[in-house]
């Protein structure tokens, strides 16, 4: 256990690096990962990298040329690990997960710099490389702020469902409020008992958008299944692809 904590800067790029190459692969074949445990998993993932940082720092005068190659690229895989896990997880909705995942956030970037300037080689070399992170760092704070002032901007609403003859896929008329920006009405349709069940939750099958309309359009719209891959909206044929 000792000699994995004195090697921590490579522990700890490998652990950000397999997680979001887990979450940018699950999203490539459809799939969006739904935690069972919500917030635990996210203090879990943030504890581990806290750690992992402490002893990173603790053990730095051990340096490896691995570990100092890992420590100059960490920000980046930090960053590689926060885009991928925003576009390919679902952490749930409310104040209290947005105001969470901003702390994750900022711990795993914080987190990444101090790993840099302890563990990395050459102070010319840190102080470029933390010039550039920083200013990568700068649209994912941007970002952040969006999210916490517009959280609950927006209502995504299921109106009315549609199973296909042999529940090959579902069927849904989803009504979207954006307030004064208006919205719009879409039809997605999910393939049914594709999800797939992991212990720390589930990996979800995307739903595919087939069809766009004005907001409000939901109030007329009829929804018929021909066959498994034949939808008709509104009258109007469309083949499931």
């Amino acid at each position: 256990m000792k000699n994995i904590l004195k090697k921590s800067p490579v522990v700890l790029a490998l652990f950000l690096l397999l997680l979001g190459c887990f979450y940018l692969f699950s999203k490539l074949f459809g799939y969006t990962f739904v935690s069972a445990y919500g917030l635990v998993l996210n203090i879990f993932s943030a504890a581990i990298i806290i750690t992992l940082t402490v002893f990173g720092i603790i053990y730095r005068n051990e340096k490896t040329k691995l570990s100092a190659i890992l420590s100059a690229l960490l920000p980046l895989i930090a960053i590689f690990f926060i885009v991928s896990k925003d576009v390919a997880s679902n952490d749930g909705g409310t104040y209290t997960h947005i105001i969470f995942i901003i702390i994750h956030t900022c711990v795993t970037l914080i987190c990444s710099l101090m790993v840099l300037f302890a563990c990395g080689k050459g102070i010319a070399v840190k102080i470029v490389l933390g010039i550039i992170y920083i200013i990568l760092f700068i649209p994912i704070f941007f970002v952040l702020l969006i999210m916490l002032f517009m959280w609950d901007f927006g209502q995504e609403t299921v109106v009315k469902s549609a199973m296909s003859p042999n529940a090959v896929y579902l069927a849904e008329i989803v009504d979207s409020d954006q307030g004064a920006l208006g919205g719009n009405t879409t039809v997605n349709v999910t393939q049914q008992g594709c999800d797939i069940n992991l212990l720390i939750g589930q990996l979800k099958k995307d739903p595919k958008t087939i069809y766009v309309g004005r907001w409000g359009e939901f109030e007329t719209m009829a929804l018929r299944w021909e066959t498994d891959e034949i939808l008709y909206i509104n009258g109007v044929r469309y083949i499931i692809p």
